[in-house]
């Protein structure tokens, strides 16, 4: 089997996790799909440097994706948009199921990126705290202090969403 065999063969079960961790981290199709393609090159071409074998190629895909992700992140805080286009989702995505739409979800768009990611990766991906730390190249207690801190702004915008539904909140008067 070459190279190139290789890595697609491990790629390629772990691709629709990966567009819905993009898709999560980013919050449009257009993003995800730019942050997997560049994630998937990046890792083809450093592909010959992985330790640790097949069975370490889905953390560390998932890290290269993450970085990608909060790269594009940033590049984004240093743009101000003039206009933005109503449709940038001309290509809806039929393979992969994405349960990224209501209220939680758009809370967890709205959380600064270090909280985001851990939250994706936690919740979306069903990860274990250790593998978040591994994927994100952080020490596990910053993963638990970052989710932790998460968790009470999440529960936070949405009782305070809540409050507003409910005609509760300081706009109901």
């Amino acid at each position: 089997m070459t190279m190139e065999e290789r890595f697609f063969a491990l790629y390629r079960p772990e691709q629709g996790k990966l567009y819905r961790t993009a898709w999560a981290i980013l919050g449009n199709e257009a993003d995800a799909a730019d942050a997997l393609q560049e994630a998937t090159i990046r890792a083809y071409r450093a592909f010959g440097q992985l330790r640790g074998g097949d069975v370490a190629f889905s953390a560390w895909m998932r890290r290269i994706l993450v970085n990608t992700c909060t790269q594009i992140l940033r590049k984004r805080m240093r743009v101000i948009p003039v206009e933005r286009p109503e449709d940038l989702t001309a290509h809806p995505v039929t393979e992969v199921d994405l349960p990224l739409d209501g209220d939680v979800w758009d809370a967890v768009r709205s959380l600064d990126e270090r909280y985001r990611a851990v939250v994706v990766l936690r919740f979306l991906n069903d990860m274990q705290l250790e593998e978040i730390a591994a994927a994100l190249d952080i020490p596990l207690g910053t993963v638990k202090s970052r989710l932790h801190a998460a968790m009470k702004q999440l529960r936070s915008r949405l009782n305070a969403l809540e409050e507003r539904k409910e005609g509760r909140g300081v706009d109901a008067v």
